[in-house]
């Protein structure tokens, strides 16, 4: 089992140090389920919108970490800023994902294609058009590459 590398997420300057630590040497990827975890903390919303920011520099996303992203842009109850950087962050990172990846992985195939018809829905609902905008920009990102 992988450890909490993050620690007390109270401690935020820490963990966001730590994260840029990570990014920076390309090992945050091992560490998904620490990120799916800072993901879910609702008590700082710094270490929130790190974390989005830091996913599309993931190599190999796994599906639950897409999910979770995925959920923090269907959210309404989150502010429209952080809807667009997830909005945003996975249609960079399942751009990234290799069409091998996608074969190998059907979880991962299941998850883009949940990720579209969310993005979709949100579309066809009255949303702020910075929102819509950032939507059809992923949209186009993760069919057209």
């Amino acid at each position: 089992m992988e450890n909490a590398i993050f620690g007390n997420l109270r401690d935020w300057g820490m963990v966001l140090e730590k994260m840029e630590e990570l990014s920076k040497a390309g090992k945050l990827g091992d560490h998904q389920s620490e990120l799916i975890r800072v993901l879910r903390y609702n008590d700082n919303w710094r270490l929130r919108e790190a974390a989005i920011t830091a996913l599309p520099g993931i190599r190999r996303p796994n599906p639950s970490l897409i999910d979770e992203a995925f959920a923090i842009m269907m959210r309404e109850d989150l502010y429209y800023d952080v809807r667009i950087l997830a909005a945003d962050a996975l249609g960079k990172t399942l751009r990234k994902s290799s069409k091998t990846d996608r074969e190998v992985s059907g979880e991962l195939d299941d998850a883009v294609a949940k990720v579209l018809k969310g993005m979709q829905h949100l579309l066809d609902e009255p949303q702020p058009p910075i929102l819509h905008k950032a939507l059809r920009e992923s949209v186009n990102r993760i069919l057209n590459g």
